[in-house]
């Protein structure tokens, strides 16, 4: 019974051991990243601006040419994350925004999962489990101000 224990326990241990919280420090011109030992783990030279100073699962980093991005804790670029407010879009009903290939857009949660691939055109944030979408439609700018008109919007629903 102990050896059981004792297994367990280990093989417990050991998934934590794998989980690290990484640290925004300041490398000149450029973000970086280190972990709690001092080891510099993101040190991509294309980072700018860091919008999350600690990333435990996921954080967001940004480009010169003003493009966001979500990297994980081991510092891997995962996807483009939607602008807004010049900075990444805000997590509505535990899910933003993200941008794919052609300015599609998708979602992800908050552990860094595509939870809907990015394949519209516009789609406003999740609010009360539904999102407003388009696969079609032009962007429009008023002012200081941009909105996404079209005449063929739809709901989505997030899954449970």
């Amino acid at each position: 019974m102990k050896k059981i224990i004792y297994i367990i326990l280990f093989l417990l241990l050991s998934q934590f051991a794998g989980a690290q919280s990484i640290f925004k420090c300041n490398n000149g011109r450029y973000v970086c990243y280190k972990n709690s030992q001092g080891i510099i783990i993101v040190t991509n030279r294309k980072y700018t601006i860091a919008f999350t100073d600690t990333v435990s699962s996921i954080g967001f980093v940004g480009n010169r040419k003003g493009r966001i991005f979500c990297i994980n804790n081991q510092g891997k670029e995962l996807f483009e994350v939607y602008k807004v407010d010049n900075g990444p879009d805000y997590v509505s009903d535990g899910a933003f925004r993200i941008v794919g290939k052609n300015n599609k857009i998708g979602f992800a949660d908050t552990c860094g999962t595509i939870i809907i691939p990015p394949v519209f055109s516009y789609a406003t944030p999740f609010r009360n489990g539904e999102a407003k979408v388009t696969f079609e439609g032009k962007n429009r700018k008023q002012g200081e101000y941009q909105y996404w008109e079209s005449d063929h919007w739809f709901w989505i629903k997030k899954a449970q």
